[in-house]
């Protein structure tokens, strides 16, 4: 199954509509995971970490660079990086850089 099937699955998006959306992010999320991985290929468990990206970019679609949102008594925080578990992920695959 390809990435983009595999995050619509999550998704639960049948139809076509948010496909270009979806590449974007995934491909955001693929560059993103080499540079900070400081690797050049993508590995299947890499691979699955672009795709929770993706899915975890899509679902704060709109939501960017808020912090908190408040409407009378109720309020909502929201994330302004990736959640720790993520990194912690990553960095299990990152490799150092030498210049």
């Amino acid at each position: 199954m390809s990435q983009l099937q595999n995050v619509k699955l999550i998704l639960e998006l049948s139809d076509t509509t948010e496909d270009g959306v979806l590449s974007l992010y995934l491909s955001r999320a693929a560059n993103f995971v080499l540079s900070y991985c400081n690797v050049e290929d993508l590995t299947p468990s890499l691979e699955e970490i672009v795709e929770d990206i993706a899915v975890y970019s899509y679902r704060n679609k709109g939501i960017e660079n808020v912090k908190s949102e408040t409407k009378g008594s109720l309020g909502e925080s929201y994330h302004e990086r990736l959640p720790d578990d993520y990194y912690g992920r990553l960095n299990r695959h990152r490799r150092m850089k030498f210049v």
